[in-house]
């Protein structure tokens, strides 16, 4: 299967990631675990920045559904990433973020991710759908957006 191709230019909001030295492990390079955690810090300061949190319901934000992620390089420290994080579809109740992972400064894509989200009413315990205030705010930062 041939890897993924992403550019840079795909992206509008970026986050930037130390590779530390604990992200290693025994065989020298960045376990695949990291890179969840990576894409989740991605998510979560995409959310931060474009989620207009004065708009939406108490009790509700997003839960995780379901990710993955195709490997494409292999990280080390002392390497730096940039971190591209889109919504790449919005739905009825979910959302599905997109992590682009890129060697600082460099058009080179080590890593894409992907993540299924649901707009969840954590007081009543289910999914609900996506708040209208949301889903304005999503579809006027990303212009490619599926909806």
């Amino acid at each position: 299967m041939a890897a993924p191709q992403r550019s840079r230019d795909e992206y509008r909001f970026w986050y930037p990631m130390q590779i530390r030295w604990g992200d290693m492990d025994v065989l020298g390079h960045v376990n695949n675990a990291r890179y969840f955690t990576f894409s989740e810090s991605a998510r979560l300061a995409y959310r931060d920045a474009n989620f207009p949190a004065d708009a939406l319901p108490e009790h509700q934000d997003l839960i995780l559904a379901r990710t993955g992620c195709d490997f494409i390089r292999q990280l080390k420290h002392p390497d730096n990433l940039d971190l591209g994080c889109r919504v790449v579809k919005l739905g009825r109740s979910s959302i599905v973020f997109e992590v682009g992972m890129f060697l600082e400064d460099r058009e080179e894509l080590v890593a894409l991710s992907e993540a299924i989200t649901v707009w969840f009413d954590y007081a009543g315990q289910t999914t609900v759908p996506v708040p209208d205030a949301l889903r304005s705010a999503l579809l006027d930062f990303e212009p490619l957006l599926e909806a």
